[in-house]
């Protein structure tokens, strides 16, 4: 199941003169859980997921048959042949191009350079030789779609030997870091310097938030993000500083405020919120 990610209101805790940087209210915004669910049917005869799973990869087997995990901008949710169309041709077409198999990039007609790149890639998984026509159509029950190109997976259940059923869920992907913004920021026509938690994430010119995946996931791994528990979280917390510096130092320390805000994360509903409060510090 997928929920909505969230943000929450916070206000200010204080308020002093400073020298060149002011504390600012950073808002993360928690992506809330998502179940990963299977496409096939049968006993696991294989496993091969190990607390995360890439695009591309092998993920387990069923009745002796490879499912390979696969990351489309649009999910799979049908089998495909030589000739049909759709967005999920389109993001297949995008995806076997990023894995280096054939395929015609921002196509959306599964044509035969689509299936040559599919059979290829199950080849490489175990479950054709390559010499069958038949080969060059996808099976849905062949794949297991996953949100990002890598995800760790927690609560996995296809273990060898279990029983699986197509659409049950078989994972859980721990909702994730997808946007910080800086509450009531200003954008600038330059770029600006940011650290977050040791982690340099410039702001692009005329934005106030970081939304580049990378980079969160980065930050989001730093100690100082993950050394509080969830009920320390809920409490509030001060775990690190971020820095936002000013590209001309000549303007730094102009506005002589420092403030220091709650930061507030919180997933969706059915989804436990974690509150903390961190500072950052931003120059003018």
């Amino acid at each position: 199941m997928l929920g909505m990610p969230h943000t929450v209101e916070s206000a200010p805790a204080s308020s002093q003169e400073y020298s060149g940087t002011q504390q600012v209210n950073v808002v993360p915004t928690i992506a809330a859980d998502r179940q990963l669910p299977g496409n096939a049917t049968g006993t696991v005869t294989e496993n091969w997921m190990a607390g995360e799973l890439r695009s591309g990869s092998r993920a387990y087997q069923v009745n002796d048959r490879t499912v390979v995990a696969l990351h489309t901008a649009t999910p799979l949710y049908r089998d495909l042949k030589v000739g049909d169309r759709g967005e999920d041709v389109r993001s297949l077409n995008d995806e076997l191009s990023r894995l280096g198999y054939d395929s015609v990039p921002q196509s959306g007609e599964y044509n035969r350079n689509t299936g040559n790149g599919w059979r290829q890639l199950m080849v490489d998984a175990g479950n054709s030789d390559g010499a069958g026509e038949d080969d060059m159509n996808l099976r849905l029950s062949d794949t297991m779609w996953i949100p990002p190109d890598s995800v760790k997976v927690q609560g996995w259940s296809a273990t060898r030997g279990s029983a699986v059923q197509a659409g049950a869920p078989l994972g859980t992907v721990p909702g994730g870091l997808v946007r910080l913004a800086i509450r009531g920021g200003k954008p600038s026509d330059e770029g600006r310097p940011l650290t977050v938690f040791g982690v340099a994430a410039p702001l692009a010119p005329g934005t106030t938030d970081i939304t580049d995946g990378e980079l969160l996931q980065r930050i989001a791994a730093t100690e100082g993000y993950q050394g509080k528990s969830a009920e320390e979280r809920a409490a509030g917390m001060d775990p690190a500083h971020a820095q936002q510096g000013d590209p001309d130092p000549t303007r730094a320390g102009r506005f002589g405020v420092r403030h220091q805000w709650d930061l507030g994360m919180h997933r969706h509903r059915h989804v436990r919120q974690s509150p903390c409060r961190t500072g950052a510090h931003h120059h003018q």
